[in-house]
């Protein structure tokens, strides 16, 4: 995921790249409606381009590197934009720069939540987010196994008590794609969270984020 190339520091659509090719995980898709093999499932409109893009590591993960004789409490892979990123530097007061800063302090928080907690099986998946305009902020959860209750709580705090980024004319919405105590990456480069499977199911056609986030989330 080295890919990146010279982008200017106020750009948020080179802030991200396509990931790899990866295998596909049909259980995991926001809907229900796949049109055969090798094509994804989705609930989502236009998430199959938007929705696997992720913010350069290198910009995001400092001090997150794993410890060389202890197992980190959580390890931050990437972060997934479910928008794609000219409508959130649209939607974000300072741009890339200020989206950057939000989400170290929100991985830096994750980790620490997860330090304090205690230590539970290793799992791997997304902590997705969504910010409104009006500073609020809400959390799904997609993990490989379920995250225990003590767990979900704390990440659930991290994202309700950490200060977003200020955000004007509409959510945005991102993922961070994790593991915890020690787990691989996971597998999905995409967040498909249960409730929002569910509410794709329910409307019986897909969503775009916007409306799908508004029906799970509701204002």
């Amino acid at each position: 995921m080295n890919r990146d190339s010279p982008i200017p520091r106020n750009d948020m659509t080179s802030l991200i790249h396509p990931l790899p090719s990866a295998p596909r995980h049909p259980d995991r898709e926001p809907a229900a409606h796949a049109r055969g093999q090798g094509r994804r499932a989705r609930a989502i409109d236009g998430i199959g381009r938007a929705a696997a893009a992720a913010l350069t590591a290198g910009l995001l993960m400092a001090g997150f590197s794993p410890a060389a004789h202890a197992v980190e409490p959580l390890e931050q892979h990437d972060v997934v934009l479910l928008q794609p990123g000219t409508v959130i530097e649209r939607r974000i007061d300072g741009g890339a720069d200020a989206m950057a800063e939000y989400l170290r302090r929100l991985g830096e928080a994750a980790t620490e939540a997860m330090r304090a907690t205690p230590q539970q099986i290793p799992s791997a998946g997304f902590l997705v987010v969504a910010v409104r305009p009006d500073g609020r902020t809400h959390a799904w959860f997609d993990f490989k196994p379920a995250l225990g209750e003590k767990a979900t709580n704390a990440l659930t705090q991290v994202v309700e008590t950490v200060a977003p980024t200020p955000v004007k004319g509409g959510t945005i919405v991102f993922a961070l794609r994790v593991s915890i105590w020690g787990a691989k990456a996971p597998a999905a480069y995409a967040p498909a969270p249960q409730e929002w499977r569910d509410a794709a199911k329910q409307a019986g056609h897909k969503l775009d984020i916007d409306t799908l986030v508004d029906q799970v989330w509701p204002r």
